[in-house]
């Protein structure tokens, strides 16, 4: 910063005061009497004092003031003042500057550091936990299943309904008797127990042991082991054996046609449903004659409402079909997914050993999960159950939920969509009940409804 005052102004500034107080000093000392106090007029040369006096001070003081406007005021404050205006708002903006630096500085701090947050944020809530990854991995074949499922349902109505209408090739297609004739003959070779029909023991001749085929010889004529041989006894007339304590059925892949769960679930859906078949007595020419017309549509009305009973039947069977096959079409080729490993892997975290996995499915003797020569591969029920009931009946599912948040999610969201597929299948199940029902009700009212349509034309 410049010298404002300089050494000069600061002599003149003090010459100046220090005549202006003594003459101040002067006047108030020197006492004033009135002027009839004096008794004679004060001397010429007094009077002209006083005047010069009077005069030197007026110049003095024009003086000074002509020297404080324009020489102190102009030449030493002003500039001075300018400077300073200068300087200060040259520090003005300096410290402006210094503070907009420490803004930028600041939005620029916090945009790092919400960077840096919505980095952390994002590398925890991108993450997915092994418990969600196990859901993505368990229903990578279910679609595939419930496709398989359906399918497996529709065929086994039509194979049901073409026994009923004596389709050729079936074995009620020449007469009803012909029906029974081939089960019969089934019935022996396969499901016959020796001991039924009030056994005494081996031989008396007594039980059905003069019509049972020795299971050895039964097992070497259907191509099985004797162990499965043995399993199939009566298994034709025992729905819990055959159907409701199984959740793996061999019925769906090309290479298992004629299989034994394939064959003992078409026996057992004939006991159950139209044990006597639909009667073969009308004839083609027969058909022209009035009468028979209405015979024949009242035979498809029959086949009509049995086939609404067997639908529960058939769906309840292919809900336990086998699910995704690798290489379905096309035997040679290995499974890709290998979704059977991972759902095998969830049921040994249970507790239940390897080797009696296939056991709890029900599998019989000579399948197996690992990929072996008889390839199988777990059921839509079966993969349903292991994702809606055995995956919480694991300690450790509780345990991983202690996780992130995007991953407890997840996990919520995954449990949603099965909650929906068994949402699903009950509402699909409810279906059928309500169609049972309506034909049920149906044909329980079709006598009463003739009785009333005879009153109504009297």
């Amino acid at each position: 910063m410049k010298k404002v005052f300089s050494i000069r102004f600061f002599g003149q500034t003090l010459c100046t005061v220090l005549g202006a107080l003594f003459i101040f000093a002067s006047v108030s000392v020197i006492p004033v009497k009135p002027a009839h106090a004096f008794a004679c007029p004060l001397p010429a040369a007094h009077e002209q004092g006083r005047i010069d006096i009077t005069n030197h001070i007026a110049q003095e003081f024009n003086q000074h003031r002509d020297w404080l406007t324009n020489t102190f005021f102009l030449e030493q404050i002003l500039p001075a003042l300018q400077l300073f205006t200068e300087q200060m708002s040259a520090v003005a903006m300096q410290q402006t500057m210094i503070i907009g630096k420490f803004f930028d500085a600041k939005h620029q701090l916090e945009t790092q550091r919400l960077f840096q947050e919505l980095q952390v944020q994002a590398h925890k809530d991108y993450q997915p936990s092994t418990t969600f990854c196990a859901f993505g991995t368990n229903v990578r074949s279910l679609g595939h299943s419930e496709s398989v499922a359906r399918y497996n349902a529709q065929v086994m109505g039509q194979r049901q309904l073409a026994r009923h209408l004596g389709r050729r090739n079936m074995a009620g297609a020449p007469s009803a008797l012909s029906d029974k004739i081939a089960r019969w003959t089934q019935f022996t070779e396969v499901y016959c127990d020796e001991r039924d029909n009030n056994w005494l023991g081996a031989g008396t001749g007594t039980g059905l042991s003069t019509v049972c085929l020795p299971k050895r010889d039964a097992a070497t004529k259907a191509g099985t082991s004797l162990a499965v041989a043995k399993e199939r006894v009566n298994i034709d007339i025992d729905y819990t054996r055959a159907v409701e304590n199984r959740r793996i059925l061999d019925i769906s892949r090309p290479l298992d046609v004629g299989s034994p769960d394939e064959i003992d679930i078409q026996a057992l859906g004939n006991n159950l449903y139209g044990h006597n078949i639909l009667f073969r007595d009308i004839s083609r020419t027969s058909l022209l004659d009035d009468s028979k017309p209405g015979l024949y549509l009242t035979l498809r009305s029959v086949a009509a409402k049995r086939a609404v009973a067997e639908n529960s039947f058939n769906s309840i069977v292919a809900l336990k079909s086998l699910g995704s096959v690798g290489g379905l079409l096309d035997p040679q080729n290995p499974a890709t997914t290998n979704t059977y490993m991972f759902l095998g892997a969830v049921m040994t975290e249970l507790g239940i050993p390897e080797e009696e996995i296939d056991q709890y499915m029900g599998l019989r003797d000579g399948y197996e999960l690992d990929g072996g020569t008889q390839y199988i591969d777990f059921s839509y029920y079966s993969q349903l159950e292991i994702l809606a009931k055995k995956i919480y009946q694991n300690p450790d599912f509780y345990a991983n939920l202690y996780d992130k948040p995007a991953n407890v999610k997840r996990i919520g969201t995954a449990l949603k969509a099965i909650d929906l597929m068994l949402d699903r299948a009950i509402y699909e199940s409810q279906l059928r009940q309500e169609m049972v029902m309506s034909v049920l009700l149906s044909s329980r009212l079709r006598m009463s409804f003739k009785d009333i349509d005879k009153n109504l034309n009297r």
